[in-house]
């Protein structure tokens, strides 16, 4: 009997064993596949995207800054070592070295064409060793660029040096100023109106029209300030690539101090073109200061339809959200509202986001759906929805937020949802203000017989409580079919002024964009107005930014010395 129990004791044993080996075997195995798949799993959701760090991209930064460090040794006040567009990512900047005897503060100025127009910056220490991110040149000009150097007892010394640059390159698009009020717009200390691109080249244009800043690496929908001064600035390997497939953080001078790389397998076309992408719209900072980004799942049915949010430090992915397990599946499964022709199913096309602090929350934009909605960022909980309520099924309709007042209109295709602070809306706690581009075209639900006879910036105010919303205001509707953008288009706050930037993306049967500042009036004054066009086919103008060169949180240092 006792040998008995001993040997189901040691079968039991080896039985447990046995088990245990399995499960450490099958979650290796598991473990590694995912990892040589380049897949992620989130709950029930399996994404076949791969991210990370480009090392390559940044051996190479780090190399050119050596470079630099070792070749502007011994540069004086009197003979300053200079180079045009030191990192190969921004023709119209310079860099400056010298060392001058006396700590010293070092105030530099590019002389403008009008002397509103000079763009200049003054380091912040005083000391011997400068480093001067010289930004704003004209292209194919002498540049003026003027430097005083003031040390701790007031003694000053002064030098004028001379940069020339080359021409512009083929793509860059023109730029004609209609209307310029600069008492009334938003001027901005050294700021240029930035026309960010569906393609090719994102530029910076002063209050004359002309061109101070592009960056040679082409440019995807994504170019965003981040909170250290810096860019997030989506490209590619090489310009003649077809995808964009690397997210930069990089600052106007083209210093590079992150890549990231996602891989190919998810691209999509986008602009009607042989280009692809895969962080297809949109990426935000978020406070944890990681990435969120609109990709596509690689499945190769539903596209434009996830969101992924990378390490920053990393760029590992380490959350996915997929907004077919939010929204009701009829939306995915019976849609046939736009079609492609690829084959692949775009039924929500995610073209936007911005993360709310308040309550740990994020705001979502589907053009396909006609629909803004809230989410719990934790939970991913549903908070309210900003939708015409067609088509939305029984157990939605508490969530929908109903319009009020005789101007309300629900949005149609619409782009670039953003929060105005509460300190500039209204201070209620219970209601949340959000500026967004209406384009005004029903593609899935809404208002047909207004459906594209014009597009418009607007202000929504809606209260998060009652689940009730306000047009508050609106341009865009008095200008008609002129400027009705069948895509794309951004509409941004002036803090300043209270004033909007209005993009108006694609208008004139999409040869033209129109960025207009409006003030705050309603009707609205047009304040600024400018004309973009004579660009490539599919390279519209995306979102309009309206940003300093020298950001407060940015100065400039050489990362080896």
């Amino acid at each position: 009997m006792k040998t008995k129990k001993n040997t189901f004791r040691f079968i039991g044993l080896a039985l447990v064993v046995l088990i245990l080996f399995s499960c450490v075997y099958i979650f290796t195995f598991h473990e590694e596949r995912s990892e040589s798949n380049s897949t992620v799993e989130d709950d029930s959701k399996e994404i076949k995207i791969s991210a990370g760090i480009d090392t390559a991209i940044l051996n190479n930064q780090q190399e050119l800054e050596k470079n630099i460090f070792e070749d502007s040794a011994g540069s004086t006040f009197d003979q300053p070592y200079i180079q045009l567009d030191p990192f190969g990512n921004a023709p119209l900047t310079a860099l400056i070295i010298f060392d001058t005897e006396e700590p010293s503060k070092v105030q530099f100025t590019v002389k403008g064409s009008t002397s509103d127009v000079d763009i200049s910056d003054t380091t912040d220490q005083f000391t011997t060793h400068h480093e001067l991110a010289v930004l704003g040149l004209y292209p194919d000009a002498e540049n003026t660029v003027e430097i005083v150097a003031i040390s701790e007892s007031g003694n000053e010394k002064r030098k004028t040096v001379m940069i020339q640059t080359e021409p512009l390159p083929d793509y860059i698009p023109s730029v004609i100023i209609e209307k310029l009020d600069k008492e009334q717009m938003e001027i901005v200390d050294n700021g240029l109106t930035f026309a960010v691109t569906s393609t090719k080249y994102t530029i910076g244009f002063d209050i004359n029209g002309d061109i101070r800043w592009y960056s040679s690496r082409y440019n995807s929908h994504v170019f965003k300030p981040l909170e250290n001064g810096h860019l997030l600035y989506l490209s590619k390997d090489q310009n003649s690539g077809s995808a964009y497939n690397r997210l930069l953080e990089m600052d106007f001078i083209g210093k590079i101090y992150n890549a990231y790389y996602l891989s190919d397998n998810a691209e999509v076309n986008e602009k009607g073109n042989s280009e692809k992408t895969i962080v297809h719209h949109d990426a935000i900072e978020l406070p944890s200061g990681n990435l969120l980004l609109t990709v596509n799942d690689g499945n190769g049915t539903y596209i434009e339809d996830t969101i992924i949010e990378i390490d920053r430090e990393t760029g590992t992915i380490i959350k996915v959200i997929d907004l077919k397990n939010l929204l009701p599946s009829s939306f995915y499964e019976e849609y046939d509202s736009t079609e492609r022709d690829d084959g692949l199913i775009d039924w929500f096309h995610n073209n936007s986001f911005i993360y709310d602090t308040r309550d740990n929350s994020l705001i979502i934009s589907g053009r396909n759906q006609d629909t803004i909605f809230k989410i719990d960022y934790s939970t991913e909980e549903i908070k309210w929805i900003l939708s015409d309520s067609e088509g939305w099924p029984e157990e939605y309709e508490t969530y929908l937020v109903k319009g009020v007042g005789d101007n309300f209109k629900y949005t149609g295709g619409q782009h670039a949802p953003i929060i105005i602070p509460e300190e500039e809306a209204d201070q209620n706690a219970d209601t949340i203000d959000i500026l967004v581009f209406d384009n005004n075209i029903a593609i899935t639900r809404g208002d047909e017989e207004l459906s594209e006879t014009f597009s418009a910036g607007s202000q929504y105010r809606i209260n998060e409580k009652t689940k009730t919303a306000e047009l508050i205001w609106t341009y865009g509707k008095e200008r008609g079919k002129d400027l009705f953008s069948l895509i794309i288009g951004s509409n941004r706050y002036m803090f300043q002024t209270g004033n909007r930037l209005i993009n108006f993306g694609y208008t004139n049967d999409g040869t033209e964009s129109h960025i207009i500042e409006v003030d705050n009036n309603q009707p609205a004054n047009v304040v600024f107005e400018a004309i973009i066009s004579d660009f490539p086919e599919g390279s519209w103008i995306y979102r309009a930014e309206r940003m300093s060169l020298y950001p407060d949180a940015w100065e400039f240092a050489l990362s080896t010395k």
